[in-house]
């Protein structure tokens, strides 16, 4: 029989099963390879991330020293005090035992983790530094004796008004005192003399006895209300007192500097701030510590938290500091330049020399100001920080050294655990513009 169009038998149609097979075994790879990708950025990301935050960690660490390191001196303080103790920068170096109490002898003190350093800052950093007139209202106006160096107690007129005309705002200095009038504590006064910034005095704001409203007649006419306050200060009787009076004492002489007329030519609020590095009481969750910097706002020359307030003893900075070091640049030579030297000798850097001006880099050096050294001009900060989870496939190398901290080999951050830790150092130098 003849065949009809569209009688006959049609092909068929559709895949094979070999056909199948390898399509779903292509498309089983592609997803493979895309999970995987997936997962390795996932891991990058997670790991970019924790570095990120560590090198935010080391801006803000370094940030926070370097602003008041360069600030240090501010209103007249000197680097070295009269007495040969450090004043506007110090450095409790590498501090094991006792010495690792941020305030030594306060009870409950947080303590600095052992080997790190405490960097010590001292100077009129919020307030603005008021400028007196030394030929009136600048006079202090002694109480308990006749001569500055007698007097227990004292005033001093503060115009809104300079004598050169320009205008002060009094304000911020204001608040001050009434802030520590209500909390029931003081402040401590840096008062410099006209007679040059050598001859200073550091005493005890006394708010109950200051005068910040009405007009003082010493003062000139000023549209601002009132156009002048009274600041009253003790010199010495209590402990805050007689501690702030030794910032600016030789030889443990009590009273004000002993001149003829202690006229003021500036006057500013002292503060004191010392860094440290911290260690959390509890671990994380791989049971490894954890480490902050941390700020201290002391009473300036005591061991007594600001306010005697301990929750001032420590105010968290940044996460994940391990480590602090400050060295001081000092310019033995006077040629205006810090010369880094080889730590040689026997022992290395015992006593300072022209060939490395720098104190604390390397172990064995003299404390400073414990010898008689050239001017303070720079300051060395170094931080080291860690992110803040391990990462088991990564293995960093091992610490050895950061300035004259040693690593032994069985440090944490050495160990096999602690290298999956990623580590940066960040180290600044920075010049004191007011020593």
């Amino acid at each position: 029989m003849t065949n009809l169009p569209g009688t006959g038998r049609r092909a068929e149609r559709g895949f094979t099963l070999i056909e199948v097979v390898v399509a779903t075994l292509v498309t089983v790879e592609v997803i493979l390879a895309a999970l995987a990708l997936f997962d390795f950025h996932n891991k990058l990301a997670r790991v970019q991330g924790q570095v990120s935050d560590m090198q935010q960690s080391l801006r803000v660490t370094q940030y926070e020293m370097v602003k008041l390191t360069r600030e240090a001196g501010r209103g007249g303080l000197p680097a070295v005090l009269k007495s040969g103790a450090f004043g506007a920068v110090g450095v409790r170096n590498n501090v094991v035992g006792a010495a690792d109490q941020v305030a030594i002898g306060f009870s409950g003190s947080p303590r600095a983790v052992d080997g790190t350093d405490i960097l010590t800052l001292r100077g009129a950093f919020s307030l603005p530094i008021y400028v007196l007139d030394p030929s009136g209202p600048g006079v202090v106006t002694l109480i308990g004796g006749a001569t500055p160096a007698t007097a227990t107690a004292g005033r001093v007129v503060v115009c809104a008004t300079t004598k050169a005309t320009l205008p002060q705002d009094l304000t911020p200095l204001i608040s001050a005192v009434n802030a520590a009038a209500n909390a029931g504590q003081v402040e401590a006064l840096i008062l410099v003399s006209s007679l040059g910034d050598s001859v200073y005095a550091v005493v005890e704001l006394d708010p109950g006895n200051s005068v910040l409203t009405g007009s003082q007649p010493a003062c000139p006419a000023s549209t601002a209300n009132p156009n002048g306050i009274l600041i009253a200060f003790n010199v010495t009787g209590d402990a805050n007192a007689n501690s702030f009076q030794q910032l600016g004492t030789v030889g443990g002489i009590i009273g004000l500097p002993p001149v003829k007329s202690f006229a003021v030519a500036t006057l500013g609020i002292l503060e004191e701030y010392r860094y440290y590095v911290r260690q959390d009481a509890t671990l994380n969750t791989f049971g490894d510590p954890v480490r902050h910097l941390s700020r201290a706002r002391m009473y300036p020359g005591t061991e007594t938290p600001y306010y005697n307030d301990p929750t001032n003893l420590q105010v968290d900075v940044a996460d994940n500091i391990l480590d602090l070091q400050a060295a001081l640049g000092v310019d033995n030579n006077r040629n205006g330049v810090i010369t880094e030297g080889t730590g040689l000798g026997s022992p290395p850097d015992q006593t300072p020399s022209t060939a490395d001006e720098w104190v604390y880099n390397f172990p064995a050096d003299t404390p400073f100001p414990n010898v008689v050294y050239g001017p303070l001009l720079e300051v060395r900060i170094s931080s080291l920080a860690s992110t803040g989870n391990p990462d088991f496939k990564y293995q960093g190398p091992k610490l050895t050294t950061i300035e004259d901290h040693t690593y032994p080999a069985t440090d944490f951050a050495n160990t096999f655990h602690g290298r999956c830790y990623r580590h940066r150092l960040l180290t600044t130098v920075v010049g004191l513009r007011n020593l």
